[in-house]
């Protein structure tokens, strides 16, 4: 049960008791992020692939590609006869209903609707061209004057009138409105906080340094969140540089003067935008030049970002613990991009002609250790394995010297939310902590108006699920300003730490008051499966944290 405050007036100010929740019904603070339902036997992933490539006709109109209007859409919007189209392709989705893991009520949410702001705001990452292909009706035709055209226009009237009114009746079910932060609040928050700054299109800057034995090139970029790709010819003098960052890239191609050993390293300064990227030359000596420019370097205008795959091998597995290892990834030629604090990829396989993708946050070798060069440029994807997860179990058994495609980075988080910030504090359930890895790497490094305080709070359904434990432990005794509690939702009789889960009173305890009458010093990350980020996100809001004071990162 949840307490509620008796009026809306009462919500604008902050109670002195947190608001308290006994049961928490969205399922484990530590559970599968993705299958929010139980799939009934013989409708897996894979036995919806097996199905598409069979001679059954999934689209129910015979193949054939039609143009649909708003109003023909409308009409197919029953359990069995349902449609709904995403970025202008209608899919019959009739079929998938029953292999929909998030469950038949999710996807009934947007059928006979153009559903494509529904679907992004859940699972936009899913290839979802590739899942229903066989299902292609054909295109979406809105009127021209948009009044259906719009991406998501009608999803909400989708869901039934009962399920509406019901939300209005019960006390329960309003109590936990007040607490969980809805997709729309979700959507408001990231686009207000997270939007980038406008930048005027322009050359790249840079500048070159030298020694005999090595060479310096220093990026000017716009912003902290720049992720710089590398990549030297076969010759090692073709070197190539690609600077994605405000959703543009720009580049520099020379024939380098001399040849070069690979790798390279690159530094990324402090409390900066520029970004050092060190040479070593093969035979020491003073070059005039940083070489002969190429055609496509220095352009004036960037081209915009594509989601684009690289081919990685893996060279290493190391065991975290018994269901979750860290896969080491090195690209195939002299190339690797940096990741950017808070951002993520894309891992991708195709079983049997269709793409299965998912996100993952790369995080570092180690919590402790500094990286060496040529660790620099691997990439470390820390993978739990899912009973039913179709890519993490394929991805947790890679074996040496097999091949994974991994996307470039991407993600909205901005480091200039932090200006002025001394505190961060960190509430992470699961994987969730992945992204934590990269915060706490990232904040011990500032240097101008560093953080005194980096607190992570873990959350984890028992002892043996605890990630990279030794190496938390590690930090702690390293850098003072670095401490971590553990809450565990379903200890053993050994267990003494703290036990729970995440509720109001909780979060009171582990955060600091937050006076509106005073610029806060401090600042919270989120991220574990989706129930724990919204519940943590919504109460954030019923203890007086503005959009400015958090960031939830998506699972």
């Amino acid at each position: 049960m949840l307490s509620v405050p008796p009026s809306a007036s009462a919500n604008k100010e902050r109670s002195d008791e947190a608001p308290k929740i006994q049961t928490l019904q969205q399922g484990s603070a530590t559970g599968n992020p993705r299958n929010k339902v139980a799939l009934a036997p013989g409708h897996s992933l894979m036995d919806w692939i097996r199905l598409g490539n069979s001679s059954q006709d999934l689209t129910g109109v015979g193949g054939r590609v039609l143009d649909v209007t708003p109003e023909q859409l409308a009409q197919h919007n029953t359990k069995g006869d349902a449609w709904l189209a995403i970025r202008g392709s209608v899919y019959n989705v009739t079929p998938y209903m029953n292999f929909h893991p998030g469950g038949v009520e999710e996807l009934e949410r947007g059928i006979g609707t153009d559903a494509t702001k529904l679907f992004a705001e859940v699972h936009a990452w899913v290839n979802y061209e590739s899942i229903l292909k066989k299902c292609f009706v054909g295109r979406y035709r809105p009127r021209a004057n948009g009044a259906d055209g719009a991406a998501g226009v009608g999803v909400a009237s989708s869901v039934a009138p009962s399920a509406a009114s019901s939300a209005e009746t019960s006390p329960s079910k309003a109590g936990l409105g007040m607490f969980l932060a809805s997709k729309e609040e979700k959507e408001k928050h990231n686009a207000a906080r997270n939007a980038p700054l406008k930048h005027p299109k322009r050359k790249l800057r840079w500048d070159w340094y030298e020694q005999e034995e090595t060479g310096s090139i220093v990026l000017y970029c716009q912003t902290q969140e720049a992720s710089v790709l590398v990549a030297l010819g076969k010759d090692n003098q073709d070197f190539r540089i690609e600077v994605l960052e405000n959703g543009e890239t720009c580049s520099l191609h020379f024939e380098l003067e001399g040849t070069i050993i690979w790798p390279v390293r690159i530094i990324q300064i402090p409390n900066s935008s520029k970004v050092e990227i060190q040479l070593k030359k093969m035979k020491p000596s003073h070059w005039k030049r940083l070489g002969l420019p190429c055609e496509d370097s220095g352009q004036e205008k960037g081209s915009e970002i594509q989601i684009n795959y690289s081919k990685m091998e893996v060279v290493d597995t190391i065991d975290v613990n018994y269901n979750t290892k860290i896969l080491v990834l090195t690209r195939l030629d002299q190339s690797f991009c940096t990741t950017p604090v808070g951002h993520h990829v894309r891992v991708r396989m195709t079983l049997e002609d269709q793409e299965v993708v998912r996100c993952y946050t790369p995080i570092s070798k180690s919590l402790v250790d500094p990286l060496s060069t040529e660790e620099q440029t691997r990439v470390y994807l820390m993978v739990k394995e899912y009973k039913d997860g179709l890519l993490s179990s394929w991805l947790a058994g890679r074996p040496k010297q097999s091949i994974v495609e991994v996307s470039s980075p991407e993600g909205s988080f901005q480091t200039r939310h932090l200006a002025n910030r001394k505190e961060l504090y960190l509430f992470a359930a699961g994987t969730g902590f992945t992204p934590m890895v990269g915060v706490i790497n990232w904040a011990r490094k500032v240097i101008i108006g560093k953080f005194t305080k980096i607190c992570l709070t873990f959350f984890n359904r028992t002892e043996k699920d605890i990630l990279w434990r030794e190496e938390l432990d590690k930090l702690v005794l390293k850098d003072g300003r670095f401490s971590v509690t553990h809450i565990l939702s379903e200890p053993d009789d050994m267990w003494t730490g703290l036990r729970g889960r995440i509720d109001g009173e909780l979060l009171k305890a582990h955060l600091p008051s937050r006076s509106p009458q005073e610029d806060p010093k401090f600042f919270t990350f989120v991220c574990g499966p989706t129930a724990f980020t919204q519940l943590t996100g919504g109460l954030l809001k019923v203890l007086g944290y503005s959009d400015d004071d958090y960031h939830c990162f998506q699972g």
